[in-house]
């Protein structure tokens, strides 16, 4: 018994170190976006100490080019270099996130207005998708125009994940 609340222990102040970590990379990371206009839209830490992979999610409002992401990425290497976050070796990745990748800010949701979205609800009970194109978005709210011609409207806070869903021509 001890020894599992030791490890559970230790666990949870792991966990608290990587947050408090991704605070800090998140930091300097959205201070970097800015210098090109762009915004943050996640970051992740994967591996182990020592061998860290540090991925972080950009974008702008009109998409990020690779030349782009290359320029945040030096900026934020320099910066975590300089103030000695990272233990050990890491690697940094610097991308967009692509269509794969949830949306996770009102300012994603905002650039893809027109385009067909998925959205899972965070309501207890309601887990399936609401497939249909994104009509609005405000700081509070989103609305999806439906197959049906029906318009559903989720409280941002209430949304457990939405997706672009790809289109093909």
């Amino acid at each position: 018994m001890k020894s599992r609340l030791k490890r559970d222990f230790f666990l949870m102040m792991e966990k608290s170190v990587i947050m408090t970590l991704i605070e800090s990379i998140s930091e300097i990371a959205d201070a970097c976006v800015a210098r090109v206009n762009g915004f943050l839209v996640d970051v992740n830490i994967r591996g182990e100490k020592g061998s860290s992979v540090i991925e972080i999610y950009v974008d702008t409002d009109n998409g990020i080019t690779a030349d782009e992401c290359a320029q945040v990425s030096r900026a934020i290497a320099l910066e975590l270099d300089q103030r000695s976050l990272i233990a050990g070796r890491y690697r940094l990745e610097v991308s967009s996130p692509g269509l794969d990748r949830p949306m996770k800010s009102v300012r994603q949701y905002r650039k893809n207005v027109g385009r067909r979205v998925s959205i899972i609800p965070a309501a207890p009970g309601e887990n399936a998708p609401v497939e249909g194109t994104l009509q609005t978005v405000t700081e509070a709210a989103v609305t999806v125009k439906t197959k049906d011609k029906g318009e559903r409207i989720f409280a941002v806070n209430d949304i457990r994940e939405a997706r672009v869903l790809p289109q093909f021509k």
